[in-house]
C-alpha cells in the first residue's frame, strides 16, 4: 500500500470555471451523473490553466470535469463497474474492481484526486471549437488511453499498429498529445498515465510524484 503524504491546504477557493476563458463542456451532468453544469477548481489551478492557455496560440482548453463531490464521484464509479459487468459477466467483483481502479477512483478511498478541486479532465482544441485527434475521446478506458499509447504505436511495422489508425493519423495524434503533456507539465501539472486527459496539481499524487513533501489540496466544498 502506497503511504499517504501529508496534506497542508493551502485555503485556496473553488472558483467557478465560467468565469475563465475556457470551453466547458460537462460531461458527468450530461450523462445524468452530476445534478449541476457549473464546475469548479481551486483558484490557483484555475489560473495556472489560464496562464498555460495564453502561451498555446489559438489553442484553447475544453474541460470535461473537474471538482467533484463525492456522491458525483460514487455515481462515476457505479457507471463504470456497470459497464465492466455487463461486459464481462464471468468476471469476479475482484477482477471489476481491479479494471474500474485502473480509470475510477473509488469513493471510499480517502481522497480522490477530483474531490480536492487540483484534478481535470480536459483536451484542446482549435480556433473554431474543434477538439484535436487525440485518438481516443473521453473515458474511453482501454489501454489506447494511456498518454503515450501512440508514440509507441507509431514505432510500429503498418501490420501491427492498433487495427483503423493510419501512420499519419498516429503522427498527428502523437503530435496533439505532445501539445498538451508538454504545455501541462512544464508547469508541473501530472498527467495520470491511465489517462490521457486526466491531469493532477496539488493532489497527494501529485506531491508523490515530483518528490514535493506534502499535498496542497485536501478535500474541497462548496462555501455553504
Amino acid at each position: 500500500m502506497t503511504e499517504t503524504l501529508p496534506i497542508k491546504d493551502n485555503g485556496e477557493p473553488l472558483v467557478d470555471l465560467k468565469e475563465y476563458p475556457f470551453v466547458l463542456e460537462p460531461m458527468y451532468f450530461k450523462w445524468g451523473l452530476s445534478p449541476t453544469s457549473k464546475m469548479y477548481l481551486r483558484k490557483g489551478v484555475a489560473d495556472k490553466l489560464l496562464a498555460i492557455q495564453q502561451t498555446l496560440g489559438e489553442l484553447r482548453f475544453k474541460i470535461w470535469d473537474a471538482w467533484r463531490p463525492r456522491d458525483v464521484q460514487s455515481a462515476v464509479y457505479k457507471k463504470f463497474w456497470n459497464e465492466i459487468h455487463k461486459k464481462e459477466p464471468d468476471w469476479t467483483d475482484a477482477e471489476i474492481k481491479e479494471e474500474v481502479e485502473t480509470y475510477v477512483a473509488s469513493p471510499d478511498t480517502p481522497l480522490p484526486g477530483h474531490l480536492t478541486g487540483g484534478a481535470m479532465d480536459l483536451t484542446l482544441v482549435n480556433a473554431t471549437g474543434k477538439e484535436l485527434d487525440m485518438g481516443t475521446g473521453f473515458d474511453h478506458f482501454a489501454p489506447e488511453a494511456s498518454p503515450l499509447f501512440f508514440a509507441s504505436e507509431g514505432k510500429r511495422p503498418p501490420h501491427e499498429r492498433n487495427p483503423g489508425s493510419s501512420h499519419g493519423e498516429v503522427e498527428q495524434i502523437i503530435k496533439n498529445r505532445k501539445i498538451l503533456l508538454d504545455a501541462m507539465e512544464n508547469a508541473e501539472f501530472r498527467v495520470y498515465p491511465s489517462e490521457w486527459w486526466h491531469f493532477d496539481y496539488g493532489t497527494e499524487r501529485w506531491a508523490r510524484e515530483l518528490g514535493k513533501p506534502y499535498a496542497l489540496y485536501n478535500e474541497a466544498h462548496l462555501p455553504a
